[in-house]
């Protein structure tokens, strides 16, 4: 629906390079400073200039780059709009984070499937690319910590997650303090996962880091961290869904064990009112069951 130059002007405020512009948008070079040129002309300003060997936005450029992500995004909704439109059945965009544990992904989402007469089309990684995903339109609604939500988008309370530590069933039935804690391997999600930023803030507030560890141990495969907790080759904190590993068990640990509140995010000019009500209500019902079900 944008000017297929407007593409252009985003991915070289991006790169802020000419070539790489060109080479990830598989255009010539000289295409690039076609189209450049064009949009200085039609709107009649400059929009960007060089400092040294460094390209930099004007202030008319920073403008258009704000509005033209912001139309990008709602060019984004539109087609979207119109696509579930001319579909039977609407088709809902949902971002769930896979540090809550992709096997209950599973299970709530086919309980989710069984109840509701719309589509449902999940989609799993870290809490920060989800969100930066909604932001963008690709999808409508994400689940996250409350911890990680961001202020500027709408959002909606969820269910409540335990949070905690966990460790080798061998380790835990030793009730361990955290100072004995410390000196294990701290395991831990890579940048982006809501556990890590959660275990981020509860150190904090006892004026620690990750740091106070013996050592730390990242990954971006909770199966990973789950088999070397597994093994004793480290300790780890994070979502109780999560925990499919045998062989670990919860560590109750003052300060670092909570029910953690998680929210439903979702653009304020997105969804339908009634549709997210309904989606949110039917998602608490399909994750109460699962839960039930699972510790029978």
């Amino acid at each position: 629906m944008l000017d297929f130059r407007i593409a252009t002007f985003l991915q070289l405020c991006e790169t802020r390079s000419y070539t790489k512009t060109a080479k990830l948008l598989d255009i010539t070079q000289p295409s690039v400073t076609q189209h450049i040129k064009y949009l200085q002309k039609k709107y009649n300003c400059k929009l960007f200039s060089y400092e040294g060997k460094t390209l930099h936005l004007t202030p008319e450029g920073e403008y258009l780059r704000r509005q033209a992500e912001a139309m990008t995004k709602m060019s984004a909704k539109v087609v979207a709009d119109l696509q579930r439109m001319t579909q039977q059945q609407a088709e809902l965009r949902f971002g769930y984070p896979r540090e809550l544990g992709e096997k209950a992904a599973a299970g709530i989402v086919t309980r989710l499937m069984s109840q509701q007469s719309m589509s449902i089309l999940l989609e799993t990684g870290s809490t920060e690319e989800l969100l930066r995903r909604l932001e963008n339109g690709q999808l409508d609604a994400v689940l996250c910590d409350k911890f990680c939500a961001l202020p500027h988008l709408a959002s909606a309370p969820a269910v409540k997650v335990r949070f905690g530590c966990f460790a080798a069933e061998t380790f835990a039935a030793t009730s361990p303090t955290f100072k004995r804690m410390l000196t294990k391997p701290l395991l831990l999600q890579d940048e982006g996962a809501g556990d890590r930023a959660v275990l981020g803030h509860l150190l904090q507030k006892k004026g620690m880091s990750f740091n106070d560890f013996d050592t730390v141990t990242c990954s971006n495969s909770a199966a990973v961290l789950q088999g070397m907790a597994a093994a004793d080759l480290g300790v780890l904190f994070g979502y109780a869904p999560a925990m499919e590993q045998k062989g670990i068990a919860p560590v109750s640990i003052a300060d670092m064990t909570e029910d953690r509140p998680l929210l439903f995010q979702f653009r304020k000019d997105g969804m339908d009112t009634e549709e997210c009500r309904n989606f949110f209500e039917a998602f608490r019902s399909a994750w109460a069951d699962w839960f039930a079900n699972a510790e029978q």
